[in-house]
This record gives structure tokens, C-alpha cells and sequence, in this order.
């Protein structure tokens, strides 16, 4: 079901309704029905019962009994047994033909005749690499005393499958939702007001700004031996635009929706566009997925006993300062390319959005100090506004520059993109003939530019106030109603639609 689709609108009505209508102790099991039809929405078939429950029975029956033996070994065998279930039926469903086609790739490579035999698609549920993952934290979080498991199988479904999550995260801690999950709610005429709010802002991402995005980008990218030189540079500026877009509305979608029954989730963006390094920038992207690796896999692997024997024979041989820095490269090395492969396992994203993110972090790590330096002794002062907006256009230039893998349909495509891209052909800026006829016309990049104007001052506003609807709400009714009026209208009025318009094609839906 997507998020942009009126059978979704009226899903969440009538869920929204009954859910305030029926008794308070009740709440939660609305939210449970409505996640499992939710879930299962035209996806109702043995493959995908066998899937949920694999994941719902392994979390919740090792997560009682880690609790149980919580002070003895057995704990540990069972939290890896519980990780390895989830694991391997995850693994197994998403990333055995991307392995597959490795092995069968590397054959090529060296004239072995043998090849692997892919295997044929089977139905896959929606959402499953979130709560999935999710599904793992709750176990180590019972292992590391975080929080204590649940024993209502039928809430641990609950916190499994809630469904504003399931399309496009966040990703959420059973310790942090669980109170506000299970709780009994009121309905609240202010949460109402900014979970609306936030709906339609995310609406007007998506509709209005993402899919016109959207047509320029597809156009250049699928045909780059028309669309060459400046096409595919401005195809792969507004190609991360697109992704922003296209990402943080829907998240925005979901979290207005999750504010209307009470239920606060965790925030995915902050601004990320004004990050002035790559570092900083995956601070305000997609934020609780890297404090997810963070947490469950980077600090682990860093503190285990093979990295701390790395680091000591490291520090030996090396030095201390350059001793300590290896195995924390190697640990985020490893991280960055479990991020490419959570993205979807292929090269493109394991390249684009794993090993180019990790290759920029490390330049600005060990180039960081040596350019302070050069720039005190050229007397450059780092602390201007010119600076720092330097700093900001090139950390959007180098995240667009990896977005060419992300985007591409295989590596090969996406270093031809490179190579066409580098074709000086500037006076298609200035003949608007040519860029008109790439899939946006005159008044479509009109309201592009204008609502891209919105999103930059509203960005703004997130980044120095840090919530702007807390400031639009303390405004009088007359012009509070107003801002939401227009923001519906402009919805309606310059929304794409159309035989073109693709209701499903969420980008992160895949993910």
C-alpha cells in the first residue's frame, strides 16, 4: 500500500477514528490489526505468514529466554542463535542472487564454465530489512539489559510491525517507543494539528517536488548518449534533491501520521544539505540507521578482542597515533559497506552509498589538520560565512557524485555517466529549448525552482530552531489554518499526477 495512494489516505482515517472511538485500553490492538493488514496488503500468501513469523517467534521466544539465563552462557548462545534466525532468512530472501551472481561473475573472470543457477523471485514482505534489524536490536538490548523483553507475544508483533515504519523506518528502539506504544491515548487537538502539518509537508516533497525531479532525472539517465554534458551534471544535482525528497516526505508522512495516535518516533533528517563534511552530513542523513550501526555493529566490532589486539600490534609498529587510527579505519570500512549492502546489495549501491562515503570520510580524517594548516598560513579564515558555504557546495557536490552509482543501473553505466558527463556543452543552460525538451517545461521548472526556495528557508529553520511547526503553532488561528490551507492547495494545484505518475515508486521502499 503506499503512502500516496487514496486507498492509504482512507487506511488511516478509518484506523485513526476506530482508534480513538474504542476503549483506550484497546489502542493497541488496533494498531496491531491495522499493522498486519497493512503488512499484508495484496501480500497475503504462505511465503510471506512464513516470513513474519520466523522473524516474530525467533525475537520474542530467545528474547524471553536471554532474559531467563541472563546470567549464565546460555544467554549468549541464545542471542546469537535468535540474530542468526533473522539473519539468514534476511539474508536469504534479499542478497542470495547478488551473491550468486558474484560467484558466477568471479567464474567469468578466471574461464570457469561453471555458473550458479539463480533462484526464482519469491514474494518478499514489505519493510522486512527495517524490522528485521529492528527485531535484532531488541534481542541485544535484552542481552545488554537495556530494556526487559515482552511477554504479550501479540505486543512484541506490535513493536515488529507498526506500520508507519514498515515502507521507510525510522528505525526504532523497543526501550524508547515502548511506553508511548502500549499506552492509552487521548485524542490531542495540537498533535493533531502537527501531525497534519508534517503530512502535508512531506506530501508537497513528494508530490510536488520529488516526481517533477523525478522526470528530468529519469529522462537524462536513461537515455546518456542523448543527454550528455551538462544533462547529467544537472541530472545528478537534482538527482540527490530527488532522493532528499523523496525519502524525508515520506518519513515525514509516517511520523505525522505516528503523531496523531500519540506515538512520537525518532527524527531520520536535520537539514542535511547545510552539513559542511561528508561526516556531518551522514549525521543529519538518515540518522537512525547510522546510530543503528553504530551501536549494534561499529562500537562492538571495535571493542573486540581482534581489533584490540590489532590496535596493540597497530600501535608497536606504527606508533601510537597512527596505531590507533588503522583498526578504526578497518571498523569503518566495514561498516560503510554493510551500509551499501543494506541499500540493496548491489554493486552500484555498495560503491555509491558504501565505499565512495568511506573513502570521503577518510580523506577529510587524515587531510583534515594538514588543511587547516595551509589555509592559517595562506590566511584564509575559515570562519566566514564564504567558507563555510564553499564547505557546504562541496560536500553536496561530492554526496551527488557517489549518487551517480546509487543511481545507475550497474557500475559499467555508471562510469559511462561519469565519462559523458565531462562533454563541455554549457550553452544548453542558456537555450532553453534544449533543457525544456528533457522532460520539464517552462512552468514546471518554475514551480521547481520556488519550492525549492520553501524547502531551503523551511531547512533553515529546522536548522536554527529546530522545530519550525512548534514556531507556526504558536502563531494565532487565523494564520496557522492559513499556512495549512495553502500548503494543501499548492498539493493539489502543482502536484505531478497523471498517466506518468507512479503512486509506489518510493525510492527507500525498496530498501
Amino acid at each position: 500500500m503506499s503512502l500516496i495512494s487514496f486507498s492509504f489516505l482512507l487506511f488511516c482515517i478509518i484506523t485513526i477514528l476506530i482508534y480513538f472511538i474504542v476503549p483506550k485500553k484497546f489502542q493497541w490492538i488496533i494498531l496491531l490489526i491495522s499493522s498486519i493488514c497493512f503488512l499484508f496488503y495484496k501480500n497475503l500468501n504462505i511465503y510471506t505468514i512464513i516470513q513474519s513469523l520466523i522473524v516474530l517467534l525467533s525475537s520474542y521466544s530467545f528474547g524471553i529466554l536471554i532474559e531467563k539465563f541472563r546470567n549464565e552462557k546460555k544467554s549468549k548462545i541464545f542471542l546469537l542463535i535468535g540474530i542468526f534466525i533473522i539473519l539468514a532468512q534476511l539474508i536469504y530472501l534479499k542478497y542470495t542472487n547478488v551473491f550468486l551472481r558474484s560467484f558466477n561473475l568471479i567464474f567469468s573472470l578466471f574461464n570457469i564454465k561453471y555458473r550458479f543457477i539463480l533462484l526464482s523471485n519469491k514474494p518478499v514482505l514489505i519493510g522486512i530489512s527495517y524490522y528485521s534489524l529492528i527485531m535484532i536490536s531488541y534481542l541485544i538490548d535484552i542481552y545488554r539489559r537495556a530494556c526487559e523483553s515482552q511477554k504479550n507475544i501479540f505486543k512484541c508483533a506490535l513493536f515488529m510491525s507498526y506500520f508507519p515504519i514498515l515502507t521507510s523506518g525510522p528505525f526504532i528502539r523497543y526501550d524508547n517507543i515502548k511506553d508511548k506504544l502500549y499506552s492509552q491515548h487521548k485524542f490531542n487537538y495540537s498533535l493533531m494539528c502537527k501531525g497534519l502539518i508534517r503530512i502535508l509537508w512531506g506530501l508537497f516533497k513528494v508530490i510536488v517536488i520529488s516526481q517533477r525531479l523525478g522526470y528530468f532525472v529519469d529522462t537524462v539517465y536513461g537515455n546518456i548518449y542523448t543527454y550528455i554534458g551538462f544533462y547529467i551534471v544537472i541530472a545528478t544535482l537534482f538527482f540527490t534533491l530527488q532522493l532528499y525528497t523523496n525519502f524525508s516526505g515520506s518519513i515525514d508522512i509516517i511520523m505525522g501520521i505516528s503523531e496523531i495516535f500519540g506515538i512520537d518516533l525518532p527524527e531520520n533528517f536535520r537539514a542535511p544539505f547545510f552539513s559542511k563534511t561528508i561526516t556531518e552530513f551522514w549525521r543529519n542523513w538518515h540518522i537512525t540507521l547510522g546510530a543503528w550501526l553504530k551501536d549494534y555493529i561499529f562500537y562492538p566490532l571495535l571493542k573486540s578482542n581482534f581489533i584490540q589486539a590489532l590496535t596493540h600490534k597497530c600501535k608497536n609498529k606504527f606508533g601510537k597515533k597512527i596505531g590507533k587510527k588503522i583498526p578504526l579505519y578497518i571498523c569503518l570500512f566495514i561498516m560503510w559497506i554493510l551500509i551499501g549492502i543494506w541499500h540493496g546489495g548491489d554493486y552500484t549501491f555498495i560503491i555509491g552509498s558504501g565505499i565512495l562515503q568511506f573513502v570521503f570520510i577518510l580523506i577529510e580524517d587524515i587531510f583534515g589538520t594538514i588543511i587547516i594548516k595551509i589555509n592559517d598560513k595562506l590566511g584564509i579564515n575559515m570562519k566566514t560565512f564564504s567558507y563555510k558555504l564553499y564547505q557546504v557546495i562541496r560536500t553536496y557536490l561530492l554526496f551527488s557524485f557517489a549518487m551517480i552509482f546509487f543511481r545507475a543501473d550497474s557500475v559499467i553505466n555508471a562510469l559511462e555517466t561519469i565519462r559523458f558527463m565531462f562533454v563541455w556543452n554549457p550553452w544548453i543552460l542558456f537555450d532553453h529549448t534544449s533543457l525544456y525538451a528533457a522532460g520539464l517545461d517552462r512552468y514546471d521548472f518554475g514551480v521547481l525552482i520556488i519550492s525549492l526556495v520553501a524547502l531551503f528557508i523551511v531547512d533553515i529553520g529546522i536548522k536554527k530552531f529546530d522545530s519550525v511547526r512548534d514556531k507556526l503553532l504558536q502563531q494565532n488561528i487565523v494564520f496557522r489554518w492559513g499556512v495549512i490551507y495553502l500548503l494543501l492547495f499548492v498539493i493539489i494545484i502543482f502536484g505531478c499526477y497523471g498517466v506518468d505518475y507512479n503512486p509506489s515508486s518510493f525510492i527507500y521502499r525498496q530498501f
